[in-house]
Formats: C-alpha cells, sequence, structure tokens
C-alpha cells in the first residue's frame, strides 16, 4: 500500500468512526484485529505499521469490553503493534494491561520500569509474571512490591536482580513468612551470602556465619575482628575452625564463646589461642576443665591449665 492510498484510508476511517455506533466501532476493531492476529508474520514493516495506526485510533474510541478482548489477544503477539500494546500496557485497569504486562514481549524494559515505579501492586504483580524481566525492574519491583509481589520475584528463577534487591528479599524474609519459604527454595548467589554475612543484623548474618561454606578464613576473620559478640558466637559455634580464626574469637571473646569453641577438638588454635584461653580459665573452673579434654594442648601450657585446675 503507497503512502498516499494509507493517507486516504485513514481519512476514510476516521470519517467512518465519527458517525458509527459503539457497537459497529467494536465490530470494526474485532476485525482487524482477527485479520492482524490471523496472519501478523506475514506482514512488512510498513503493513504492520499500518495496523498500529488505524488500531491505535480505534482504541482511543472503543469501550472497556474491547479493550480487555483487544489486551488478551495481542499479548502473546511476538510482533504485535508497538504504540498499541505500550498504551494498553499503561491502562490503569488491569483487567486491560495486565494480559500485556504478563506475556507481551513487544513491552520495552524502559516502559515496564515507568509502570513498576508508577502503578499499584497489581501491576507490579502482572510485571513479576513475565518470563523474563530485566534487573533495573526486578529491582524495582523488590523495592515497591508486597508480598506477592516478592514471592512471585523470588519463585521465578530467570529474573535476574541485583546483588542489593537480593539482600532486601533475604532481609525482608525475616518477618514475612510465605516470602521466607519461597527464599528457602532459592539458590542464593554466594557475592548475595558474602554480604548477609557482614550484616550488622545478626539475625541475617547468624546462619550464614554458622554454617556457609561460600565464606573463607579470610573472611571469617575479617568480621571476627569487626563485629559484635553475637557474630563471634556464629562464627564459634561452626563445625571447624582454623587457627587463624579461632586465636581472634579467643583474643575478642568472653569465657561463654571460650567454652563453646574449647569443646570442639575441630577448632585448631595456635599456642597464643592456647595461653590466653588458659590465662582465662583461672577464674573459671568449667572453662579449665573442658580445656584440659583436649589432645593437642602444647605441653609447655600444661603446667599454667593444672594451676587453673588447682
Amino acid at each position: 500500500m503507497t503512502a498516499d492510498a494509507a493517507r486516504s484510508l485513514m481519512t476514510e476511517l476516521d470519517e467512518t468512526l465519527n458517525t458509527a455506533s459503539d457497537e459497529r466501532q467494536r465490530a470494526i476493531l474485532r476485525k482487524i484485529t482477527e485479520l492482524f492476529v490471523g496472519r501478523s508474520e506475514e506482514y512488512s514493516g510498513d503493513q504492520l505499521a499500518l495496523f498500529d495506526d488505524v488500531m491505535f485510533r480505534l482504541i482511543e474510541r472503543s469501550e472497556h469490553s474491547a479493550l480487555i478482548e483487544l489486551s488478551s489477544k495481542l499479548a502473546p503477539v511476538d510482533n504485535a503493534p508497538f504504540n498499541v500494546v505500550v498504551k494498553l500496557s499503561k491502562e490503569d485497569d488491569i483487567a486491560i494491561s495486565g494480559p500485556i504486562l504478563e506475556k507481551s514481549p513487544v513491552v520495552p524494559d524502559d516502559t515496564l520500569a515507568e509502570i513498576a515505579k508508577t502503578k499499584g501492586q497489581n501491576h507490579l504483580a502482572a510485571i513479576a509474571k513475565r518470563a523474563s524481566i530485566n534487573q533495573n525492574v526486578g529491582d524495582i519491583l523488590v523495592d515497591r512490591g508486597n508480598s506477592e509481589v516478592a514471592c512471585r520475584i523470588t519463585g521465578n528463577h530467570s529474573q535476574r536482580l541485583s546483588e542489593l534487591a537480593f539482600v532486601k528479599l533475604m532481609k525482608r524474609a525475616r518477618n514475612d513468612k510465605a516470602l521466607a519459604e519461597a527464599v528457602a527454595i532459592v539458590d542464593v548467589p554466594p557475592n548475595v551470602l558474602v554480604r548477609l554475612a557482614y550484616d550488622d543484623d545478626f539475625t541475617i548474618a547468624a546462619p550464614i556465619l554458622e554454617r556457609s561454606n561460600v565464606l573463607t578464613p579470610e573472611m571469617l576473620a575479617d568480621i571476627a575482628r569487626n563485629k559484635g559478640i553475637r557474630h563471634l558466637f556464629a562464627i564459634g559455634s561452626r563445625p571447624e575452625l582454623p587457627e587463624s580464626v579461632a586465636d581472634i574469637l579467643v583474643e575478642r571473646g568472653n569465657t561463654d564463646l571460650m567454652r563453646r569453641m574449647a569443646g570442639n577438638e575441630r577448632i585448631k588454635f595456635s599456642e597464643t589461642g592456647f595461653a590466653r584461653m588458659i590465662n582465662a580459665a583461672k577464674g573459671d573452673k568449667v572453662l579449665a576443665s573442658i580445656i584440659a579434654t583436649r589432645s593437642d594442648i602444647p605441653p609447655e601450657l600444661q603446667p599454667f591449665l593444672k594451676l587453673a585446675l588447682g
């Protein structure tokens, strides 16, 4: 179709729409939609642009029910008319915008981000149902979304989230049972676990400090040097520790922590670490007796341990 023919068709369409009843306009939109959807893969770029122009004019005059029907038909179409799709995606009525937000591959990321920033929870939940979304959109959903949205994001393994967004989800899960269950089945990226291990909130950091195998001795030592006693206890609860970490816990911890660590022979201490524990045991007979059960006490420290047991 030539440009002149297209303009003539547009003029004729406008004249027809000005006098057509609502029912007639709905019938026209339905026929054009069926014509497009039935052969969408065959149309050229110019033809797609023409459909976009015609349908855009029609939806500005269409009733609510017609827009819902149109949205459902266009949502799964890979080359649906761009301007029509974007307009439908921004509708406040989720019955109209929902199918497009959930399924349409035509909606650009910047439009999804705009909608995620400005619309309500129903729109955010619809976006969260998409097969995939980019990191920026995912982060907005985490920031603004309610529990339902957060659970959808977490349960969709194709979604890409930033490290910060993942941290936020993990923190929110503390007070959200449904989200906690969703997070529990997710493979948390190692970089996120490391970041959470450094968190000042003990309830977030503790499970990672106690069990995670992604934390290196250097990381554990760094945390042991810089965090409070509860973090130290979490580290001291690990099934095993190298000397470099254990010695820092002894230096900074209290006798209760030393008791816990001394009773685990898989936690190793240097001679200096043993000396500090034995010195602390002078005022703590329980600690002294626990240390005495170990098989790796340096011989030169045995006399001092006997004095502590005194």
